[in-house]
């Protein structure tokens, strides 16, 4: 039997025909996978290019506006009032506007060298250590400062900025002076109005003194009624005396702080407004406490509540009560010990638009008998003395205002 008659070889080939042609149709297939494949990452790519072309763009576009904006706030530090140094955290110079390098004195190029290196005598200033505070706390702090080199009163602000720090400040010598000269016109004013009512308390006494003598010279003999009068006759001088004295103590300039209890202060100021008290019968209330000092200008405490008292005075009617109060406190800020002083009376109270503006320099609510430089001083000599001072009024019943004043330990103790 042949091949030919069994098949077998014909078989073979086609079923090798069948495989090849299953093959390659796999192969399409799979070519034709790979072509879609291939598409999609090419559209994939595609997308994925334009999106980093968008983030390109978006980047420089952003790093444009940066550009632009750091390029506006140097122009704006450039033209600013104030004179700006930039310090790095070594305490560097890392930037200086134009007016920082019209202000300092120093000629030499000051990038890139330590601020102490430059200015050594800044050291034990308020300049340098508030600098310190402000790195290492990272708070802003806003204060003024004279230095005595250069004869210049400073307002300064010193801020983070980045890992440094920068100060902000600007010549205020000038505006302090107008401040002075204003503070010596209310004091003026203080004397012209605290005039009157001296007089009347000095001839008070005096009227009756007169008198006495009269009668004691026109007296036939010398008996019980003699010395009676004549003993009236010296309280009256004595109250002269006591007058006189706590005027002088009112008009004194001080010249250094001294440890001064405030019901004293308080005390002699009632002293020369005893004859108001007394025609418009005030009960005036007294809780002092044990211990009371603290170290001030006691001439410029005099003048406090010498406004204080007599801002009092002219809103009360016949019959007021006056209280005035000291004692040992804590801030409600920060809980630093020290001595509040409260003076409050039951006048006619104030309205929340006088409260707002009642620290105002020449805000008045007395019309042409008023300079409006009162409160403003007395606001101004707390500051100095680290005070502070609040209002509560109300000008419905019942009405009255309270003013309350608060020194901290470092000028209390």
């Amino acid at each position: 039997m042949t091949s030919a008659q069994t098949g077998r070889p014909g078989h073979d080939a086609g079923r090798e025909a069948g495989q090849d042609a299953e093959y390659i149709a796999r192969l399409l297939a799979e070519i034709a996978t790979l072509r879609e494949l291939l598409l999609v990452n090419e559209n994939a790519a595609t997308a994925e290019a334009f999106r980093a072309e968008e983030a390109v763009a978006e980047a420089t576009r952003s790093a444009s506006a940066r550009l632009e904006q750091t390029s506006l706030v140097h122009d704006l530090l450039g033209v600013a009032v104030d004179a700006v140094i930039l310090l790095d955290d070594s305490f560097r110079v890392t930037y200086l506007n134009q007016r920082a390098i019209a202000t300092l004195p120093a000629q030499d190029e000051l990038v890139g060298k330590p601020l102490l290196e430059i200015f050594p005598a800044i050291e034990r200033t308020s300049f340098w250590i508030v600098g310190q505070r402000v790195m290492h706390e990272r708070v802003a702090v806003a204060f003024e400062d004279y230095l005595e080199d250069s004869g210049i009163w400073y307002s300064i602000n010193v801020a983070p900025v980045g890992k440094g720090i920068a100060y902000f400040f600007r010549d205020i010598t000038e505006r302090r002076r107008r401040d002075a000269a204003l503070q010596r016109t209310e004091k003026l004013a203080a004397v012209g109005r605290m005039a009157s009512s001296i007089s009347h308390e000095i001839n008070n006494p005096l009227e009756s003194v007169t008198n006495l003598l009269y009668l004691i010279e026109n007296s036939g003999e010398v008996g019980s009624d003699m010395r009676t009068y004549a003993q009236l006759a010296a309280s009256e001088l004595a109250r002269v005396s006591h007058i006189v004295t706590q005027t002088l103590k009112f008009h004194r300039q001080s010249t250094r702080a001294t440890d001064t209890a405030m019901s004293e202060i308080l005390e002699s100021v009632l002293a020369l407004y005893h004859s108001r008290l007394v025609t418009l019968h005030i009960d005036v209330r007294r809780e002092y406490a044990a211990d009371d000092n603290m170290l001030c200008f006691a001439g410029d405490m005099r003048q406090v509540f010498a406004n204080l008292i007599g801002n009092a005075l002219d809103a009360m009617s016949q019959k007021g009560v006056l209280r005035l109060r000291t004692r040992r406190a804590r801030s409600p800020r920060n809980g630093e010990p020290g001595v509040r002083i409260t003076v409050a009376d039951n006048g006619c109270g104030m309205s929340a638009t006088t409260q707002r503006s009642v620290f105002d320099a020449f805000f008045t609510t007395k019309g042409m008998t008023g300079s409006g430089l009162g409160m403003w001083v007395s606001a101004e000599i707390i500051r100095t003395h680290h005070g502070t001072i609040r209002v509560h009024s109300r000008d419905t019943a019942p009405t009255g205002t309270v003013f309350s004043i608060f020194f901290p330990t470092e000028v209390a103790r």
